[in-house]
Parts: structure tokens; sequence; C-alpha cells
């Protein structure tokens, strides 16, 4: 038997309809009860068609249930049938106690269904939560079970002290609402949000099992020759085309990501790629753009980091369009190619000071990695990067799909002969020219 005391949404519970509009409901647990129009009766029904008292109905121990009548004036029956002795109910049963439907549900769903789902089905807790795999700043992801469908998630919860920091909260919820909205294969969908029994702000999503790019490329920095050999330059290249794609559909929406970097693309076991952390998303002028609650400037100005354009270090919240995505983008190629970063400095006040004048190093034709084809330096993408990593964003790709489409052409095989063309001398003297501060033509 059930115990109704753990678990009280799968109480057995007696339910009477009449023409679609309940007229009783009863918890049942093992005895005996009457039913009838009199108040007396454990099973009150006010129907013209049920006697005072009408039938009574018995559980066992186990959840067996029988049921007599007990000469009433309209009968009482079970699939059609009268019944005039004590007669035992099987699960599913339609009953009629006069005109009235007699019904037996756990959780408001038909007892007899419940009774083939698993026992965690009308849990009251929706989630059965397992070990800690990522320990943020602000927030704690678990590796949890949803209980009513078996499905392994991830489930995401702020913490205490975070939940009472507004701007937290806020950047949460809107990173909720984005996200849900973008709807690409990309992006990890939202399953569940909301307010948990502990009064915990959470979001589930679905659960992966893969790594960082960040964390990829830093064991082929390291000289790892398994990492090397399965994740070449043309196959982190594939990675870097699908996280272009998730950007480029974010942007058609009116989303920019504002915050990309190898940490926020999560290369999956089976070779599916994700962007996420798209905490300080911001939105612009676009049709079919995704809604959201309002965000001031401190909302969604991201932490700076080695992926930040120019217009970002200023703080300008104005000057954030698409092409920030873009330099973003052309950073994690430059870091694809050259396994560093675009931008450095040991201190915070040397990471802005290089983010705001673009100083990026231009990488140079001998810096061979294990990573490269045929170990040939890959001119054409650095360039593309080099491009994309201007300071003035209109200097760069305007969009993500023309950044997209030149790599493309490498992809294909074009920059890969030594006629190249126009179009690849315009991109090699990008790499040759001086290693100053990447602001000019």
């Amino acid at each position: 038997m059930t115990d109704s005391t753990e678990n009280p949404r799968r109480a057995l519970q007696a339910v009477a309809y009449h023409d679609g509009t309940q007229l009783a409901r009863c918890v049942l647990r093992p005895g005996e009860y009457f039913i009838g129009s009199a108040r007396k009766n454990e099973i009150v029904i006010g129907e013209a068609s049920v006697s005072a008292r009408h039938a009574r109905l018995v559980v066992t121990a186990e959840d067996a249930l029988q049921l007599e009548d007990l000469d009433s004036a309209n009968g009482t029956f079970i699939d059609g049938a009268p019944i005039a002795v004590v007669t035992l109910l099987h699960p599913g049963a339609a009953i009629l106690i006069g005109a009235v439907t007699l019904c037996f549900e756990r959780g408001r769903l038909p007892a007899a269904a419940v009774a083939e789902l698993p026992e965690s089905f009308l849990h009251p807790q929706r989630y059965a939560v397992g070990e800690a795999i990522v320990q943020g700043s602000t927030s704690t992801i678990y590796q949890a079970r949803e209980t009513s469908l078996g499905r392994e998630v991830a489930l995401r919860t702020l913490l205490p002290e975070s939940q009472r920091d507004p701007a937290v909260v806020l950047r949460f919820v809107r990173e909720a609402q984005i996200t849900a909205q973008l709807c690409h294969t990309g992006i990890l969908p939202i399953y569940d949000f909301g307010l948990n029994s502990e009064g915990q702000l959470f979001l589930t999503t679905r659960f992966i099992s893969g790594e960082p790019l960040a964390s990829i490329l830093d064991r082929i920095a390291a000289g790892d020759a398994a990492a090397a050999e399965r994740y070449d330059l043309p196959t982190l290249i594939g990675i870097w085309q699908k996280v272009a794609d998730v950007l480029a559909s974010a942007h058609s929406r009116g989303v920019i990501h504002n915050s990309l970097t190898p940490d926020a693309v999560e290369v999956a076991r089976f070779g599916e790629i994700f962007v996420t952390q798209w905490t300080f998303a911001t939105l612009f002028d676009r049709p079919g753009q995704a809604s959201s609650i309002e965000a001031p400037d401190s909302l969604i100005m991201p932490p700076l980091t080695a992926f930040s354009a120019p217009e970002q270090a200023t703080g300008q919240r104005t000057d954030i369009d698409p092409r920030t995505d873009v330099f973003a983008l052309g950073g994690l190629l430059y870091r694809i190619v050259t396994l560093r970063p675009p931008l450095s400095g040991e201190t915070e006040d040397a990471l802005l000071e290089a983010a705001l004048s673009a100083a990026v190093t231009a990488p140079a034709r001998d810096e061979l990695q294990p990573h490269f084809p045929r170990g040939r330096f890959p001119d054409f993408p650095a360039a593309v990067a080099m491009k994309a990593l201007r300071y003035e964003p209109d200097e760069r790709h305007q969009t993500v799909l023309e950044l997209q489409r030149e790599i493309a052409a490498w992809q294909a095989g074009l920059g890969t002969e030594s006629d190249l063309g126009a179009l690849w001398k315009q991109f090699t003297g990008l790499l040759q020219r001086p290693t100053e501060p990447n602001k000019t033509a």
C-alpha cells in the first residue's frame, strides 16, 4: 500500500461528478465509508438521484475496494450493471451512484492510471538532486533527476546571499527569459523556472556530459597529443562555425550574447556544441526581438575578459551592437589558431588598457602549433581573426554571417593553394602589419 503520509499527492481519493461538476471529494484510508445525500455520511453527495444512505464503500489495508448498494432508490452500477451485494471493484471501473459518477483518483489523475506509473511520478519533490557539478560565484548547478519524467537535468539555484542582491536576481531572471525564447539547438533549453519549496530561484535545463572549449584548448597548449589529434584545427574551426551559427540566430532575434569566451562554449560528449552563459545578454532593436525585463547598464555590462571589445571596456552600453559579438568570435578564432587569448594583462588595469586599445598581437607565421594540419601555419583563419578583432567596429566584419562566409571559404579549400588571388593577399596583408594596438587599418 502507498503511504499517503509520506506522499500525500498519491493519496487515494473518491470523487463524485455530475454533468462535469465535482460534488464531493474524500481522501480514502482503510475503513468503511457510507455514501449518500445525508450529512451523516462520510461521502456526502447532494444530488436528487442519490438516496440518503445510498451505498457503502470498504477500503482494505491493501487499497482493495468493495462496494455495496444499500437498497437505494435509483441503484448502484458497476460498468453499467446494477449490484445488489458486496462487489469487488477492479481498477478503472465505471461506477454510478444513481446518476452521479464515482471515480477514484490519485493526485487528480485516475487511480487506475497512477497504479501503472512509477512511485516517483507524483512525488511532492519534483527533482531528486544529486551532486554539485559547477559551483559559481552566484549560483550552483546540480545534476538532478526530474521525478515525473525520469530524465536527467541540470538544476541551477541561486546562492542564498546572491538571492538577496536585486541585480543578481534580475540577471538570473533575464537570462532565463532570453535563453528560453531563443530556441536554437545550440542553446540549452529551459525546462522549468521559478521558486522551489525552499524559496530559492531555480531553473532546470538539459544535462549534458562534456567539457568547455577552454579546457580543450588548454590541453592542446599543454602538449596533450591525444587532444591535438582529436581536436585538430579543422575540427576546432567546425566547432567555431557552430558557435557562430548560434550567435547569428540570436542576432536575428535582437539578442547580443555580450560575454562570449571559450568557457561559454560547451563541447558535449557526442559532438554537440552549446553556447552558454547568457547572463549579460543585451537586446537591440530588431524585428522578432525576444522580450524580457528592462535592464539598466549595471545588469548587462559583463566583467572584463581577454575577449572583451573596446566598446565593452569603455562601459558604454549604447556602443554595444552585434559587432561586439563579432569581436568576441574573432577572439575565439584567434584563440583556436594560436592557443592563447587575444588580449592579455597580468593585472585588471593592464587588461583594461589592452581592451581599450584592442592591443592584439598578430600571430607569427613561424608560430607552429601541434593541431595545425600538415604542420603549416593557417594564414587565412589567422588573418580573418585579426580583421574581426579590429578596434573600430566599422573595420570588422559587419555581421556574423559575413565572418562565417570567409571562414567557410577556407574550409572549402580556398586559401590552401599558393595562388590565392586578391582576396587572399588582402587577408595575409593583415598579418604582415606591425604588432601594435589593433587600431588602424
